[in-house]
């Protein structure tokens, strides 16, 4: 017995015919790509959890009963039942050394998505859901071989875990392999919203997307095993505590209502509630998804002798479509009236904030550097944002800080701020979070710093002073080191000065021409405006790392006495607009952008 239980696989198998092929530290044979031999006498198969030796082997795939799987191999070794030294013990081969695995690096991305983004398009998934899943860093094509990567990131946002899958698929399956060294515990994965106390499992990545093409709202509490493996669950659920409930769409098949049913036996013991669900039409949520697109199904190829006649009673079909047209209806109108009491809330915070920045000098003082430190952000957004994150610095979107190289750490993703953005269509305002940098972590930050007797502090100068409406001329014995005359319409600036002091008062006095506009604005005056030219130079000199004092603040309740809410926010709004346009200039002048923006963008409100 102990030579036929421990007989070679890898003798064994081309004997029978099958073609071994070794990938990395395993074998498996071109005929079942999911069978691992790791143990030459042990043999697994994670698409059906089993696995077993040699008689096993021949029991499941030859389908030979146990007593003539003992004597074909004891013939395959030259024996038979009634030699005397058939129970002599076979020594069990040495395994090899164990071999240092080597890091998990991913492959290098595609300089674009086209292929991919054309395959996945092919098999059906929404647009919108192929660039959320690009946009986020769970997906991308690799350069190399132009597959699909599906990235699965751990609780603080790295990648631990990959998924190749061929965007070739003509005559038959695709190409399928996971990255060298993946944390198959990890799998693929969406974020957690810990308002949310379910989360559901797929097999594959598409069948995730295609369920979030089928249901738009699902967009966080989903995770893929990329196979039948239940470790990713298991790491999601210790990592998000507060789930309660599990949903199981897996595929509709012999080996995936089979491990259904197994996990939720297994699950409920450990105290979950535990619901499988299996797509009406086809194998897999992705056909049907393509049945509901195409009116078309892809055959189902499963053995009816093995059906289990109860299969209708414990897993819960997709709802016909008149009532999930109807309970799409009742959400769409919900979220709507959740967004609109959202927007109004947010409003009326940005409001009471802009008030407290104008009635409050340190308030004031706080919303220059934070203006300062972000740049492109509408003033109304700064100060939305200085309401929900006092002490916030750097603010981005989850997204434009992955484009950074920075990651939004898991515990946080329930701490940003909402500020408003314009929508995708250009029409209207939704809230979007953004995160402060302390909020993240990953990559440095590069940040500008002029320095006195620089090429680029000499550039920067230029590019400001070529912002001067009016003419500049060289000046000595200024009091301020600059000087707007309103009445001759120049610009004088003291030689004498450093860059650095150039710079600040070159700034503040450039503010005051352009709000004279040449004469047309004929509310000018210079004391009016002192308030927003200086507090432009400030924003501007924060920008760039440039030292000067906050502008003097004590007049500023005089300044703005009798103001309505639209005038304070008109006030702010003018001293972001003005720094923003020349330091857009200067940005331009120093650093020539390299590559185009990014798709999404911070609009202004």
């Amino acid at each position: 017995m102990d030579l036929a239980k421990h007989t070679d696989l890898l003798d064994l198998l081309p004997s029978l015919g099958y073609t071994l092929k070794r990938i990395g530290g395993y074998y498996t044979t071109a005929e079942m790509d999911s069978i691992r031999i790791r143990d030459p006498t042990r043999w697994k198969r994670y698409s059906t959890r089993q696995g077993g030796d040699a008689i096993t082997f021949l029991q499941e795939f030859c389908g030979m009963r146990f007593p003539e799987a003992v004597d074909y191999l004891l013939a395959y070794h030259g024996r038979s039942r009634d030699s005397p030294d058939r129970d002599k013990p076979v020594p069990r081969p040495k395994p090899p050394p164990p071999r240092e695995k080597p890091p998990f690096v991913l492959p290098p991305a595609s300089p674009d998505q086209r292929r991919v983004f054309a395959y996945l398009r092919k098999r059906g998934i929404a647009p919108k859901v192929i660039r959320t899943f690009m946009e986020t860093g769970l997906l991308y094509e690799d350069a190399q071989y132009h597959n699909c990567v599906f990235v699965g990131r751990d609780g603080s946002g790295q990648p631990r875990f990959a998924s190749k899958r061929g965007t070739c698929d003509l005559g038959g399956s695709s190409f399928k392999r996971d990255v060298l060294s993946s944390d198959k515990k990890i799998g693929f994965r969406l974020p957690c919203d810990p308002e949310i106390e379910e989360v559901a499992v797929f097999e594959a990545p598409i069948d995730l997307m295609s369920f979030c093409t089928l249901c738009p709202e699902v967009h966080s509490n989903a995770v893929a095993l990329c196979g039948l493996y239940s470790g990713p669950l298991d790491t999601y659920l210790q990592d998000h505590p507060h789930l309660k409930h599990i949903k199981l769409l897996l595929d509709n098949d012999e080996p995936g209502i089979n491990a259904a049913k197994e996990m939720r036996g297994r699950y409920r013991e450990a105290g979950y509630e535990v619901e499988i669900r299996v797509p009406k039409y086809g194998k897999d949520w992705n056909a049907q998804l393509m049945y509901k697109l195409t009116g078309v199904l892809e055959e189902v190829k499963k053995s009816q002798k093995n059906k289990n006649p109860t299969q209708k009673e414990e897993s819960n079909p997709m709802a016909n479509l008149g009532k999930i047209i109807s309970d799409k209806s009742a959400a769409d109108a919900k979220w709507r009236q959740e967004r609109k009491t959202d927007k109004e809330t947010a409003s009326a915070l940005r409001d009471a904030s802009v008030e407290q920045i104008i009635g409050t000098p340190e308030k004031f003082a706080r919303y220059l550097a934070m203006q300062g430190d972000n740049p492109s952000y509408s003033a109304g957004n700064v100060a939305l944002a200085m309401a929900q994150l006092p002490e916030a610095t750097i603010l981005h979107t989850r997204g434009h800080w992955k484009d950074l190289g920075r990651f939004v750490l898991d515990p946080e993703l329930k701490n940003g701020a909402s500020i408003f953005t314009r929508s995708s269509t250009g029409r209207g305002y939704n809230l979007t979070s953004v995160y402060d940098i302390t909020q993240t972590e990953g990559r440095e930050l590069r940040t500008t710093q002029l320095r006195d007797d620089t090429e680029a502090m000499e550039a920067a100068l230029t590019a400001l002073l070529n912002f001067a409406p009016v003419q500049v001329v060289a000046g000595e014995n200024l009091e301020s080191g600059a000087y707007y005359d309103p009445w001759q319409m120049a610009l004088a600036i003291d030689t004498k000065l450093s860059d650095s002091q150039a710079f600040a008062a070159a700034a503040a006095e450039i503010a005051q021409a352009r709000f004279h506009d040449r004469g047309r604005n004929p509310v000018y005056s210079r004391e009016s405006c002192e308030l927003s030219a200086q507090s432009v130079s400030y924003i501007l000199c924060r920008r760039f790392g440039i030292q000067r004092e906050l502008p003097d603040l004590t007049k500023m309740a005089e300044r703005c006495q009798g103001w309505v809410a639209e005038d304070r926010l008109a006030f702010l709004k003018e001293i972001q607009g003005m720094s923003r346009q020349i330091s857009g200039a200067i940005e331009k002048t120093i650093a020539p952008p390299q590559r185009a923006a990014p798709s999404r963008r911070e609009a202004e409100r």
